[in-house]
């Protein structure tokens, strides 16, 4: 199982982010008390399923200082104690990296950093709002590599509007002589809300088109895999097996317990995510009230998140359990992967069914055609 804290602090928001954050600090000591009576009153949520992973995303969770993490920390251990050798990961801004932050991580058990570089071109960073110069998430990389922090993942987006081969030659370059594991490789997404589908709405921003971010997916895929990183989830590269254990954990459909605003749970059976909002999260656990909203998972709602989350990995979906567990929904759609076979979009590998780079990207149509609509 894994154990997912949602910080849902900002200096500033990016221009493409879609996931609730709030550019102030106001509610900052209300949210760490709140989020420590959630995991009390939480406590028993996964029963008997030991946490393999911690995982701290946001918002901006280096935006805390050491000591407010450690409030947090403490009182995950309590309630959630993890192995030593457990995956711990924590986002951060490039802007953070800096030593003592570092060092202060590391002797807080973080072993594993997410950094949100997205470009080191200094135009494309000003595009996306991002507090950071190229400079900075350079020195600041080598720097946690210096505190000793040997799992270091970084974001980089492709399918910006103005951005050139040229540009992402030149980011592809700087990657392949940093210190980095990991890379995710986000093609910009306009999510609702985010400062980018306002300006589209204004008519000035606009999306590049389709196959011009298929050719740049395709170019930031074989490089990388040239430079020895293994394409092992749509989003995801890894060098040495480097695998994000907490994101895998999601894919393969493990439980995980999601504390703090909007973060997500998941136990098997049904899902359930919290309030949205910072201010009504900490007024709510004030009075030992959860708030948040709830769905129970039907068995065709199982089939299709199995369908969904497995084609998303290079081990695909396994044909003996669809046959076993799921053989009534399946049977009405297997005849369809001859199709995928012959356009190049899956493969079989074995007894799994694995869908290509080509098929990744065209994934969405598969899952929607491969779907049991209940």
């Amino acid at each position: 199982m894994g154990v997912y804290v949602h910080i849902p602090f900002c200096r500033s928001k990016c221009y493409y982010c879609g996931f609730y954050s709030v550019a102030s600090i106001v509610f900052k000591q209300a949210f760490i008390r709140a989020l420590c009576r959630e995991i009390e009153l939480r406590k028993d949520y996964l029963g008997t399923y030991k946490p393999e992973t911690l995982y701290l995303g946001g918002g901006t969770p280096s935006y805390l200082t050491p000591d407010e993490l450690q409030i947090i920390l403490q009182k995950l251990e309590e309630i959630h104690p993890l192995s030593l050798s457990a995956e711990r990961t924590i986002e951060m801004n490039p802007e953070d990296l800096v030593p003592a932050k570092l060092n202060e991580l590391r002797r807080l058990g973080f072993n594993r950093l997410s950094i949100g570089v997205q470009t080191f071109n200094e135009k494309g960073l000003k595009k996306m709002n991002r507090a950071h110069t190229a400079r900075q998430a350079i020195d600041g990389i080598f720097c946690a590599a210096e505190s000793g922090f040997e799992n270091i993942g970084i974001d980089f987006i492709i399918g910006m509007p103005g951005n050139t081969l040229e540009n992402i030659k030149a980011d592809l370059k700087q990657i392949q002589y940093l210190p980095v594991s990991h890379v995710s490789v986000y093609i910009l997404s306009i999510e609702e809300g985010s400062v980018f589908a306002r300006q589209i709405e204004k008519g000035i921003f606009a999306p590049p088109p389709e196959e011009k971010v298929t050719e740049e997916y395709f170019f930031v895929a074989d490089a990388l895999r040239e430079m020895g990183f293994e394409h092992y989830e749509i989003s995801n590269f890894a060098r040495a097996g480097k695998y994000s254990v907490h994101n895998s954990n999601y894919w393969s459909k493990k439980p995980y317990i999601g504390l703090g605003p909007s973060a997500h749970s998941f136990n098997l059976h049904s899902r359930q995510w919290n309030v949205a909002n910072v201010k009504t999260y900490s007024e709510s656990l004030d009075k030992d009230i959860l708030k948040f909203d709830f769905e129970e998972l039907t068995e065709v709602d199982q089939y299709n998140e199995y369908i969904m989350t497995g084609l998303r990995t290079m081990w695909g979906i396994n044909l003996d359990i669809l046959q076993s567990t799921y053989k009534k929904y399946w049977s009405s759609v297997e005849s369809r992967i001859a199709a995928y076979i012959q356009q190049g979009w899956a493969k079989r590998d074995g007894n799994h069914l694995v869908l290509t780079e080509r098929g990744w990207l065209v994934s969405d149509y598969i899952f929607c055609d491969l779907f049991v609509i209940s």
